[in-house]
């Protein structure tokens, strides 16, 4: 598992903190703050990311950048 918290710009949004894992977008932040909780909940418990990555894979959903953003 690759997990990583990067900053970076959002188009109309600036700057945000987007959650990675494995190079995909988990989740966006507009606050870093609120990025680092979660990296670490997720540190600290790995399986918390299962149920989304599960759901996402079961129904063969691909999402966008765009739309992980809302």
């Amino acid at each position: 598992m690759n997990l990583e918290l990067l900053e970076e710009i959002a188009p109309g949004s600036g700057t945000m903190y987007v959650v990675r894992l494995d190079g995909s977008a988990v989740k966006w932040f507009a606050h870093k703050a609120d990025g680092e909780k979660y990296y670490n909940e997720i540190i600290a418990n790995p399986d918390l990311l299962k149920p989304q990555k599960n759901i996402l894979k079961s129904q063969e959903i691909s999402l966008s950048l765009e739309e992980t953003n809302n």
